[in-house]
């Protein structure tokens, strides 16, 4: 029998030992921290875009809209970034725009994204204005290879893609079909002049001739006949490419001048004003307001040609939303071969988006630009400023096909010719440009004026034109 002292020294050593054990536990591990969200950053991306024509404003407003989809992305993939897109939208003169943008880009201060013409990719890459996106466009084939492939040569140089396109369009010849009518034709007649445009058998001095005859017997007043644009502007050279003509060589690149050609484009605005007496001496420099309030009338002149683009502004800005006057009053075909035996021909321009070299985020302005790239943004443009489609995808596009005017245009893209990319167009279109206003002035006739824009293509360009 254990005593009474060993007792308490067992129950004293048992006391210890469980001490001991408590003393031995594993402390309880504390609570894993839950990380903090990475802290975001809000990047603005400044676009700067154009019209003029005032319904094209969602040029400007897809950007600002892409920016919520892209921030949905950008959250899900748990980017520390988020974009707003501050843009703008002027409806000013083309010259003025870009001159504005190219200032800003000599001095670092360009945005982030820019909206022009696809004849600005070859100057503005070449002056290191803008970035080639040919890695970016890459990891997003499934939204470019949407593209209709046709637009893609108007966004590259020097085997690189410096742009992606925004939209598109055509240029067609105008008609006023109640002057028509007046003149003596019948529903059917008026109803097949597309046909025959297409077929070549309704060429630009058959339009000139029906349109002198409407003058002679006082359908329409002299000088009503037929009406070009009123300013300088690339449309003018559907008659030069309607009449053979050829602006770039696909070989070399470089720019071309078919001589008979340019002379027959010269001659034919000649003959317009000073032979028929079909457009009004004078005519350039009329004020854009009152030329679109004159022909959208429909009663005055006989012929016009335009873009698709004005059957919006039309509708919207002169019309009061009456569209169907348009219909009504107003029919269009392509734009007539120069004579038998050519094809008719339109004159598109692509306008694109570019990346500027100043951008301090390249690759999200890039993905501005791509979540704006898609059937929903590019067909409410498309019906709401008289476009035409960018993307296959928008040709089945449920909004687009419901949109008349541009499911009847449509087929007019598969005649499309455009101006070059070429780093000398902007002297060589002013050559051009100030020989064919100086015949329609009546200043020289159209044989001293071929010789002067040869003279000076030579002494200007050199070796980068080719004079066939």
């Amino acid at each position: 029998m254990l005593s009474k002292r060993t007792m308490l020294g067992v129950l004293s050593l048992v006391v210890v030992l469980t001490l001991l054990g408590v003393g031995c536990k594993p402390p309880t591990p504390a609570p894993t921290p839950t990380p903090a969200p990475p802290e975001v950053t809000e990047v603005t991306i400044v676009a700067w875009t154009i019209g003029p024509d005032e319904p094209s404003y969602y040029r400007r407003d897809n950007l600002i809209d892409a920016a919520e989809k892209l921030n949905k992305k950008l959250e899900e993939e748990g980017s520390p970034y988020r974009v707003k897109v501050e843009a703008t939208f002027e409806t000013g003169a083309w010259g003025d725009y870009k001159s504005k943008f190219m200032m800003a880009a000599e001095a670092k201060e360009a945005p982030d994204i820019i909206l022009s013409g696809h004849e600005d990719v070859a100057p503005w890459s070449d002056a290191g204005f803008i970035i080639a996106l040919d890695d970016y466009i890459a990891e997003y084939k499934d939204v470019y290879d949407d593209i209709i492939p046709a637009l893609w040569p108007a966004c590259k140089y020097k085997g690189k893609t410096w742009a992606i396109p925004q939209d598109t369009e055509a240029r067609p010849m105008y008609h006023s079909k109640t002057l028509l009518k007046k003149l003596g034709w019948s529903d059917d007649e008026i109803a097949a002049l597309p046909e025959k445009v297409k077929k070549g058998e309704f060429t630009l001095y058959d339009m000139l001739e029906v349109a002198k005859e409407a003058q002679d017997k006082g359908v329409v007043e002299p000088g009503y006949g037929y009406w070009t644009r009123p300013r300088k502007g690339g449309d003018f050279y559907a008659v030069y490419f309607a009449f053979g003509g050829q602006m770039q060589d696909p070989e070399t690149g470089k720019l071309v001048l078919v001589k008979d050609a340019f002379l027959k484009h010269l001659k034919f605005h000649y003959d317009t004003v000073f032979t028929y007496k079909t457009t009004p001496e004078g005519f350039i420099g009329t004020e854009w307001k009152d030329w679109h309030t004159t022909v959208s009338a429909a009663d005055k002149v006989l012929f016009w040609n335009g873009g698709t683009w004005h059957w919006a502004e039309w509708t919207i800005k002169y019309l009061d939303g009456n569209e169907q006057h348009l219909w009504d009053n107003v029919g269009f075909t392509l734009f007539p071969a120069g004579e038998p035996g050519l094809p008719p021909v339109e004159l598109s321009h692509p306008l694109v988006y570019m990346v500027t070299a100043d951008s301090k985020y390249p690759e999200l302005a890039f993905r501005v630009i791509t979540e704006a790239t898609c059937p929903e943004l590019n067909t409410r443009h498309s019906v709401e400023s008289g476009h035409l489609a960018i993307l296959k995808s928008q040709l089945e596009y449920p909004e687009y096909k419901k949109a008349k005017f541009l499911s009847e245009a449509g087929y007019m893209v598969e005649y499309a010719v455009y101006q070059p990319n070429h780093a000398k167009f902007g002297p060589y279109d002013t050559i051009l440009w100030t020989a064919l206003s100086a015949v329609m002035a009546g200043e020289v006739k159209p044989e001293e004026a071929l010789d002067i824009v040869v003279e000076d293509l030579k002494k200007e360009l050199g070796d980068e034109v080719i004079i066939k």
